[in-house]
Formats: C-alpha cells, sequence, structure tokens
C-alpha cells in the first residue's frame, strides 16, 4: 500500500477549497455534553462497555486505548505546527494560526476531559458516516498540510511521528490517518449545523443588549430561611438515610460557576475532600527590601532620577500619550487620499472575521454566557498534559497585510519555498546567484570606503542632533523635585536588589533539594512498582526549616487543606517560576509527589519553594458517624421552603394593597432594603469584556442567581414577586423601585449602537457557544447515550487515593 502522504502533490489544490470548508467550524470536546460527570476512575473489567449509545459502544479497553492515541495525536500537530512556525520565523515572516481545525488540547484539559471527548468524536463520527460524509487520505494530508504552515516535508512529519512516540512507522502512521480521519468527520458533520448555530436574529441581538445595559434598583425585603429550621419537623429514619444516598457524594463547601459568577452551592454534601499538608520555604520581597534601603547611595538614586525622570517625574509638558487617542473628533474625521479603500477594506475584513470566527476549546470553556453550571469541585482532576516542547507564541487572525501570499503567513518581500516542494527551485536561484556574483562584487568594493564614511558622519550628526532635541524639549518640561521622591526611588532600588538576591538564594535551595529527591523519587516509584513499603524521606528533603534559617528566610507550614481552602492561600495562588503555567494549587492536588520540590512566585514578586509532606485521600463518612449533619442539612433545606412560602404570602398582601414594600406593614419587623441600580449581566472592568459576560449582582442581596434575575426584570410597576436565593438561605420578597432608563429611550439607544457597541461581539459569540452546546445536548439524547454507565465507569472510587 502506498503511503497516504503521496497525495501532498497530486491533489494539493484540490483540497484547498475542502479545507477552508472544514475550517468554518471547530469541533469542540463534548464537556458541555458531559458537564457533571465526574473525575476519571478505573474499571475492573477492561472489556466491560463503558460507553453505549444507538448502533455504537465502547468497553474500557477500547477507551483507554483511544484516549492514548488522543494524547498523541495533540502532541503531534502541537510539534508539526510549531516546526512549521519556526521555519517561517527563519524566514523572516510572522506565523498565525491555520486556518484549519485546531486539535491540539488546551493545556488545562484533564484526563477526564479527553475521555469524554473521544466519547464525543466516536458519536459525531459514526453520525457523519450514516449521513454519508467521508474524508479521504487526501483531505487529511491537506490538513497535515495546512497545520505545517507549508512548511514541513513528508520525511519531516515522519520524523516528528518517530520523536512524539516509539513504534513501527506503518504503525504511527496507521493512528495518525485513523485519528485525524474521525477527528475531521466529527468537525465537518458538527459543522453541517453551522446556519442553525451561528445564526443571531435581532431579536436575540436586542435581548443581549439589553441584558448588559439596563439597570433596574428593587425594593427588597429577606426572608432567611434560618428563622423556619425549628418548625420543620423531624424525619423518618428512611427519609433520612434517602437524603444522606443522594448528597453523600458531594463536597460540602464547593461553589457552581454559574454564568461567570462564582456562588455557593445549594445543595449539601457529606463527603470529606482530599486534604494536603504543604512545607514551604517563603522569600519575602519587602522584608529583604528593608535591608537593602540603607545600602542605596545618593548617587545611585540621581543617576535613577536622571535617567527616568522624563518617563516617571514628568509633572507639566509633553505627554507620554498620543493625544489622537483620546480625541473623540478624529473618529468623524474623512480619511486622507489613499485611506478611504484601506479603511473600507478593513472593515470588512473584521466583519468576515466576526463571522466566521472559529469557536475553539478554550473559549469554549471561558464562557461566561454558558446556560449549564459548571461546578468548581475540590477534588477536580488538573492534570497537565504533558509539554516537553518550547513553545512558539501564534498570532490569532489578524487582518491580512498587503502583499501577503495566500496563506497569510509571510510579506511578499520575503520569499518562500515549501520544503517538499520547490527543490528544484532552490538550485536554479542558487545557480543566478553564482552568475551575478562576480559583478556585485567588483562594485561593493569599490564603494565599501565611501558607505562607511558617509555612515560614520550621518551618526555623529544624528546623536548630536538627538542630544539637542533632548534639552530642547527638558526646557519645556517640570519634573517633581528630586527630593519629593527619594524614598520612592529608595525603595525601588531596594526593591531590585532584594528580588535578585532572593532569586539566588532560593533557586540555589531548590537546586539542592531537586539534586536530593530525584533518587528518593527514584526508589519510590519502584517500591510502587514491586508493591513495597514506601521509604521513609531523607532528613535533606525534611528540614526546610534548617534550610531556610541558614539563608535567612521563613519557613511556614500548612495545616490539611482541601483544594478549595488551599486556593484561598497566598501559597496556593503562586505560579510554576520556571514555565508560568501551573499554579500551587493545582499542582499539589494533580501532578506533584510527596516532597518533590516546587519552585513558584506570586504577583508580588515573593518565592515559595513548596513540597507536599501529607496527602489524605477523599472519604465518605459513615451515615452512624454524621448522622446529626446530616439532619441539620435535611432541616435546612425543609426551611428554605417554608422561608419562600413565606415570602410569597408577604408579596401577595402587598401587591393586593397596592403598596410599596417601604410602607406595607408585615406584622412582624422585616428590614427594607433598596439595592443600587444593578444589570442582569456585566463585563466587570474593561480588561475583563473579552472573557465574556458574567452574572449581575444586587448589592446588598447575596447569592442572586439567575433565577432571581428572570423574576426581578419582568417585574412591572407596583408588582411584588417572591423568589429565592442561589444557594436558598434567604427568600427574597422584591419590587421594582426605579429604571435608569425608560423602555423608548433603551430602544433609541440600542438602535444607535446596535452594531457599535463594545460588548456586542462578545455576546454574540457567547450567544453562539449556548447554541453550540445545545446542539450538542439534543445529540446526545438523540443517539441514547447511556450518560450513568459512562458516569459510572469515569467517577473514582470512594476512598481510593490518587497518587
Amino acid at each position: 500500500m502506498a503511503s497516504p502522504f503521496r497525495y501532498f502533490r497530486k491533489h494539493q489544490k484540490a483540497f484547498l477549497a475542502i479545507a477552508a470548508v472544514i475550517a468554518m467550524f471547530v469541533f469542540v470536546i463534548g464537556d458541555a455534553m458531559f458537564g457533571y460527570i465526574g473525575q476519571s476512575g478505573d474499571s475492573s473489567n477492561p472489556r466491560a462497555i463503558v460507553a453505549e449509545w444507538k448502533g455504537g459502544s465502547l468497553n474500557g479497553q477500547e477507551l483507554a486505548s483511544l484516549t492514548q492515541r488522543r494524547y498523541f495525536l495533540s502532541e503531534f500537530l502541537k510539534r508539526l505546527r510549531m516546526t512549521g512556525a519556526q521555519k517561517i520565523i527563519e524566514e523572516g515572516g510572522t506565523p498565525m494560526m491555520p486556518s484549519v481545525p485546531d486539535f491540539v488540547l488546551p493545556e488545562s484539559t484533564t484526563s477526564r476531559d479527553v475521555q469524554v471527548g473521544v466519547v464525543t468524536t466516536r458519536i459525531l463520527a459514526d453520525q457523519a458516516k450514516k449521513a454519508g460524509m467521508t474524508v479521504s487520505d487526501g483531505m487529511i494530508n491537506q490538513f497535515l498540510k495546512e497545520t505545517s504552515f507549508r512548511r514541513v516535508s513528508d520525511q519531516d512529519i515522519m520524523r516528528l511521528l518517530s520523536s512524539v512516540q516509539q513504534g513501527d512507522p506503518r504503525y504511527l502512521e496507521d493512528q495518525l490517518f485513523s485519528g485525524l480521519r474521525e477527528l475531521l468527520l466529527g468537525n465537518t458533520y458538527f459543522g453541517s449545523f453551522a446556519s442553525n448555530v451561528r445564526n443571531v436574529l435581532p431579536e436575540q441581538r436586542w435581548e443581549d443588549w439589553r441584558h448588559i445595559n439596563e439597570r433596574i434598583a428593587l425594593q427588597a425585603v429577606a426572608v432567611p430561611a434560618s428563622e423556619f429550621v425549628a418548625e420543620v419537623p423531624d424525619p423518618s429514619e428512611a427519609e433520612l438515610l434517602a437524603f444522606y444516598e443522594q448528597y453523600k457524594d458531594n463536597v460540602p463547601g464547593i461553589v457552581h460557576l454559574v454564568l461567570g459568577a462564582q456562588l455557593p452551592a445549594p445543595d449539601p454534601g457529606f463527603k470529606v475532600p482530599r486534604r494536603v499538608k504543604l512545607n514551604y520555604i517563603l522569600g519575602d520581597v519587602n522584608s529583604w527590601r528593608d535591608k537593602y534601603r540603607d545600602s542605596i547611595t545618593d548617587e545611585e538614586i540621581a543617576d535613577y532620577y536622571e535617567r527616568n525622570k522624563r518617563t516617571l517625574f514628568s509633572t507639566k509638558g509633553a505627554s507620554k500619550f498620543d493625544d489622537s487617542l483620546f480625541n473623540s473628533d478624529s473618529e468623524n474625521e474623512a480619511p486622507k487620499s489613499g485611506e478611504a479603500e484601506d479603511a473600507e477594506e478593513i472593515e470588512e475584513t473584521a466583519g468576515n472575521d466576526e463571522a466566521d470566527a472559529p469557536i475553539t476549546e478554550e473559549s469554549a470553556d471561558e464562557s461566561a454566557g454558558e446556560t449549564e453550571e459548571a461546578i468548581i469541585e475540590e477534588e477536580a482532576d488538573t492534570e497537565d498534559v504533558s509539554d516537553d516542547v518550547s513553545e512558539i507564541e501564534l498570532e490569532a487572525d489578524p487582518p491580512a497585510a498587503p502583499g501577503e501570499d495566500e496563506s497569510g503567513n509571510v510579506s511578499s518581500r520575503v520569499k518562500m519555498r515549501l520544503v517538499a516542494f520547490q527543490e528544484n527551485l532552490e538550485s536554479s536561484d542558487d545557480s543566478e546567484a553564482e552568475e551575478g556574483s562576480e559583478t556585485q562584487d567588483s562594485d561593493t568594493t569599490e564603494t565599501a570606503s565611501d558607505d562607511r564614511s558617509t555612515e560614520e558622519s550621518s551618526s555623529e550628526a544624528d546623536t548630536q542632533e538627538a542630544e539637542e532635541d533632548s534639552k530642547a524639549s527638558d526646557e519645556n518640561l517640570e519634573f517633581e523635585p528630586l527630593e519629593d521622591v527619594k524614598d520612592s526611588i529608595r525603595d525601588k532600588l531596594a526593591t531590585d536588589k532584594a528580588v535578585l538576591e532572593l532569586k539566588d538564594k532560593i533557586e540555589s535551595i531548590y537546586g539542592e533539594l531537586q539534586s536530593e529527591y530525584n533518587p528518593y523519587g527514584f526508589d519510590v516509584v519502584s517500591a510502587r512498582t514491586n508493591e513495597e513499603e514506601i521509604p521513609a524521606p531523607p532528613k535533606d528533603l525534611t528540614n526546610l526549616k534548617e534550610r531556610a534559617a541558614e539563608a535567612g528566610l521563613i519557613s511556614e507550614e500548612t495545616l490539611l487543606v482541601s483544594q478549595r481552602e488551599l486556593a484561598d492561600t497566598f501559597v496556593g495562588k503562586a505560579i510554576d517560576a520556571q514555565t508560568n503555567r501551573q499554579y500551587v494549587v493545582q499542582a499539589v492536588f494533580s501532578s506533584l509527589a510527596t516532597y518533590e520540590p516546587f519552585l513558584a512566585q506570586d504577583l508580588d514578586g515573593n518565592w515559595y519553594l513548596v513540597t507536599k509532606t501529607q496527602d489524605v485521600p477523599e472519604e465518605v463518612p459513615a451515615f452512624e458517624d454524621i448522622r446529626s449533619e446530616v439532619m441539620a442539612a435535611w432541616k435546612q433545606q425543609e426551611a428554605a421552603k417554608l422561608a419562600l412560602k413565606k415570602a410569597e404570602e408577604i408579596a401577595k398582601d402587598c401587591e393586593e394593597a397596592g403598596s410599596s414594600l417601604a410602607k406595607f406593614d408585615y406584622g412582624k419587623s422585616y428590614d427594607v432594603v433598596t439595592t443600587d441600580l444593578f444589570s442582569w449581566l456585566t463585563f466587570g472592568s474593561t480588561a475583563e469584556i473579552e472573557r465574556g459576560p458574567r452574572l449581575g449582582e444586587a448589592p446588598p442581596l447575596e447569592a442572586v442567581g439567575p433565577e432571581f434575575m428572570k423574576e426581578a426584570f419582568e417585574l412591572e410597576d407596583k408588582e411584588v414577586a417572591a423568589v429565592l436565593n442561589y444557594d436558598q438561605t434567604i427568600a427574597y420578597v422584591i419590587q421594582l423601585d426605579r429604571k435608569e432608563r425608560p423602555e423608548d429611550e433603551l430602544h433609541q439607544l440600542f438602535l444607535t449602537e446596535a452594531n457599535t457597541w463594545y460588548g456586542g461581539q462578545v455576546m454574540t459569540m457567547a450567544r453562539w457557544q449556548n447554541q453550540q452546546r445545545q446542539v450538542l445536548e439534543q445529540l446526545t439524547e438523540r443517539v441514547g447515550l447511556d450518560l450513568e454507565k459512562l458516569e459510572e465507569f469515569l467517577s473514582p472510587t470512594p476512598g481510593a487515593e490518587e497518587d
């Protein structure tokens, strides 16, 4: 059988159109489809069916094989893309993301995500085959060609395959093509729903705009559920036991991510989460800065002041910013000659980009417009995908500049050559270069000395002119006096010295610990492999307190903390100092082994040299041991129903009386508060806009959720409603106090800025992603996927220790 890579040359033009169609919609792994399924677990029988749907199924062994293949494909495609990008950079160009589906797994992808993803892929691929869709070897070759920016030859592709995974080349090639065929089939089938998913009607655009821009204030009365706990009768033993069984696998105190907002979960939980204890050395920048303050000389301060006074200490004169950026009139100016067409072209390009912007795996996960609730659980798997290749940052689809080739990768002044297709061009170009070299050499010899003398005189003139301009500019500026900023400069210079000194000390200790851990880590792995007792750690790995004291640093130790508790600490929020990719809280609950050193730094520049000294697995306490806690949780849940009933009675009586909440006689003392103006959804700060909208807040009301917002924004004048807050601890009676703008003004404002307002594209993307999820959910229901069976396989065994 001939190698499928040979389709590269034979059908390259025919497949360009196919690749463009495939690129219209990026396939999303099925996290949205299985948003509530737990972590990856083990199956005692590898041949047991773990995923089943109409016309298809996967057993544990098949799922494990597909999962391994998915990791292999992701790593290979990442290296292929980086190899092509590097070649473009060497040519002097700027690589841009290829216009084909991106099947590289995001760094935050967990093993559970990958397993769910391969099930989703198989289902979509099966549906594609039933619909008569096919993906040929030629299409796969075209996909590989575009992924590599058309810069990697067949031979290089085979070498990359071997570098990712050892094995028979024919087997690796089969794995690559079968895996990509399934991914492309799934992507193509899902893309067939693009017209339904990507359309946004005018009415929907008005709704999106209104959710952000309409603001109201409420009068509200809080009816706490805790007031009704005493009225709840005791449940029967059977009811209480059933309640325990329902919530025993929930972790208490978890947070739900609802429309981008973190809200306390309404459901109770009885599972004791996994907990860890950390020992770490702290390098506090502020304390070390104080040590260096007296060592900073007046000469150093004066030098820093002179070098930075124009940018840091100017008080009057020339602005550091371009005034045109803030001149609103400049937007209305007509373009100068030759600029009109460019402006129209850019605007058209931007519009096309908006319409065809792919929905990536990362953007789907990060979207705050999702309708389901993504649960942040303490035992969540944060396993990172392995990454042993240096990364190249790729730009995301900027408009093509004039003179670019059809791939949009390199300016026309850079001569491009495809390694796999233009060998003959290279030899012909070389011969032409040799023919012209003799003439060029003679010309160059005659003019070299003249050029050097001209350049030297020009350089001296430029330097002198720059110095004169600087002096003239300084005369028009006013600066803060040195004495007024002397202390702040001293602190800055002292901090810089402290950071360097701390870096040297902490990295030195880290290197020593790493050298001492390596043989111990090997012994631990060997002991587990041979099912032997885990050896005790050497003293050199446990004496952080002594090491810290010798270096003049601080040593601290945590209590046993859960993942959520650690996430709220300074050390938990510190991030890997070497790659800036993983937080301490992620590392210690996923990849970090006991006593393995981990070097991290926080946003203030403080250093943390962390080791995990204890790791306690999660457990579900017996019903008899926590019967009183189960009873309290049951009564609290029932009390919420009574609180809502009372709130509904107040709302009905107040509305029938035609009164406002502030003037209504409740017969009992209830405080009436008036909220601040708030919107249904909000973008938060300007920097947060790209993250998408999140659920608004209604201060001073607590934990208001989507149901509250729906009730609040449907209120008419004098109408009164009752609604529970998200965690069902308070029932609110609410009445409209005022609207920031009347309905007519809102309509007029929407029509004025509907096509230009800052959140339009973000809201449209969020709606696309919501519709995309709905398609996946409908597909799951249509194919009859047995979610319970898959959930049982993916859920961990209670109490099992995670390595």
